[in-house]
């Protein structure tokens, strides 16, 4: 009843990610069909993202996603400038006056100037995350393929030990579903053998040309040259999966100096440096700067320098820390 149960869940997660996929191709499709003639002209200007989107495994072509890119940076800009025009008379306007110059009255030219600069922000800041986000996704199944690479290369030596063929080794890894974008990878392998007509060495190749995880790449281009050499396989993965737990290792030492040292500079940046600060402003306030030059000082440190502040160390410690 739990295997059933379990296998049901199992089930109902493919589905959910098949839907979202499915959404994602959906508008990009749309997109396309009704903007890309204004923009397959213009792709070559795009034409870095077609790495990263084959690394990413994002369902889209190029003409698509770019189409997708536009299409949502000019609806944002829209929205913002809707929600924009009510929001800035309102409170928006006086709260943004009070921070920059405070006792100074709002007039309409500066919600006029307000409003338009949140309305291209937010087209900008759609455009640069559609832009940045294939990379970001790449990098993230690159993360998750190192992390399940070292269990996965152990576990592909000893299948190999049995003596099936190769293309066997990576079906075992697709049926167990236990080591994530590995796993996933190594579908895309037997998709490309089974419906493609590829052989086994071409199937690699194809994999470790789109793989984002250098890691696997280099595992796959050993692995080519394994098989056509007549070398033992098993003993290479046994090798190289000896050669990724050093690895890990030794990442895992550098990762922990490098938490020292975000640590430390999370202490002089963000609890020493506001301190120091607002001790400085307030000596320059006793001796005749202006008050208004002081609020400035301390109203940008305060709900602008320590929040961005903040958020790059979560950031920084998210990304070097040890993941498992």
């Amino acid at each position: 009843m739990l295997g059933r149960k379990k296998e049901k869940d199992i089930a109902v997660q493919e589905i959910e990610r098949y839907e979202k996929r499915g959404f994602f191709m959906n508008y990009g499709k749309m997109a396309h069909k009704r903007f890309g003639f204004l923009l397959d002209k213009r792709l070559k200007s795009f034409e870095e993202l077609h790495g990263p989107l084959r690394k990413a495994d994002i369902p889209l072509n190029l003409g698509a996603y770019v189409s997708a890119m536009m299409l949502s940076t000019a609806i944002a800009g829209i929205v913002a400038l809707l929600v924009s025009i009510i929001i800035v008379p309102l409170f928006l306007g006086d709260f943004v006056n009070e921070i920059i110059s405070p006792g100074k009255p709002v007039d309409f030219v500066f919600n006029l100037v307000l409003i338009i600069l949140i309305s291209i922000l937010t087209a900008v800041t759609t455009f640069l995350v559609f832009w940045v986000y294939p990379s970001f996704k790449a990098g993230e199944r690159s993360r998750k393929i190192n992390l399940a690479l070292t269990n996965a290369v152990n576990t592909m030596a000893t299948i190999a030990g049995t003596g099936v063929p190769p293309a066997v080794i990576f079906w075992s890894l697709v049926e167990f579903r236990r080591y994530g974008e590995v796993s996933r990878e190594s579908e895309k392998i037997l998709n490309d053998i089974e419906n493609f007509g590829l052989d086994l060495v071409q199937a690699l190749q194809r994999a470790a040309n789109r793989s984002p995880s250098p890691l696997f790449s280099e595992l796959l281009w050993k692995m080519i040259a394994t098989i056509r050499t007549g070398g033992n396989l098993r003993e290479y993965l046994y090798l190289e999966g000896n050669r990724l737990m050093e690895v890990e290792r030794m990442k895992t030492e550098a990762a922990i100096e490098t938490i020292g040292l975000i640590a430390e500079t999370y202490v002089t940046a963000l609890v020493v440096g506001p301190v120091f600060i607002i001790i400085m402003t307030t000596i320059m306030g006793i001796m005749g700067t202006p008050m208004s030059q002081v609020n400035l000082i301390n109203n940008i440190v305060v709900y602008f320098g320590l929040p961005i502040g903040y958020a790059i160390f979560i950031i920084a410690v998210d990304q070097v820390a040890p993941k498992r």
